[in-house]
């Protein structure tokens, strides 16, 4: 009987800190820093256009010292895209192994010192970010590089728009975020988002 008890209120707890942090974590859902001159852009690709679109812009406003995107991972429909936004294929840098928000921190943050970089503008999914930053962030803890965290917003009816105010499909997939963020948070980076 009080091994149930225990049992039900360690239960009752957390349903309570989840339904508290809900709200919490979905209203901080969008990391977007400003912009600073920076060695390089590194995209944590999810194949979405936006991504691109806002590495581009950010790499032709000339943040990127160097003159280069990483790109992870990198396959062949996101040189199409990043083309299509003047970004030439000697400009990017191409990662291809990461399958995994974690991964791409690790695979990233290695190339940046690979090549001597002490600085980049992190950019993807303003719904993505929050996770983002939290990932890198810890992995950065290794390398103390200068990380800035610039939002990617949603285009619709030809403006800028976070996650909430689009339709219900992305609205969909921003809430998975929070499930996502809780395993990263843990330390499940192997089981999510694979």
């Amino acid at each position: 009987m009080k091994k149930r008890r225990i049992f039900i209120s360690i239960i009752l707890f957390i349903c309570l800190g989840l339904g508290v942090s809900y709200p919490i974590i979905m209203n901080h859902l969008v990391v977007d820093e400003k912009p600073v001159k920076s060695d390089v852009i590194i995209v944590p690709e999810g194949q979405e256009y936006i991504r691109a679109n806002k590495a581009s812009e950010l790499l032709h406003e000339g943040y990127s010292r160097s003159d280069k995107i990483i790109i992870s991972p990198m396959v062949d429909t996101n040189a199409e895209i990043y083309e299509e936004f003047g970004v030439e294929f000697e400009q990017i840098i191409p990662e291809t192994e990461a399958t995994s928000t974690y991964e791409n921190a690790v695979h990233t943050l290695k190339i940046m010192e690979k090549n001597g970089y002490y600085s980049a503008i992190i950019t993807s999914s303003d719904y993505h970010m929050l996770r983002t930053k939290m990932i890198y962030e810890r992995v950065n803890r290794d390398y103390d590089f200068e990380l800035t965290f610039v939002a990617a917003y949603q285009v619709v009816d030809g403006e800028l728009v976070p996650w909430d105010e689009a339709g219900d499909e992305l609205k969909a997939v921003a809430k998975k975020e929070f499930w996502k963020y809780w395993g990263y948070l843990l330390g499940l980076y192997h089981f999510i988002d694979v």
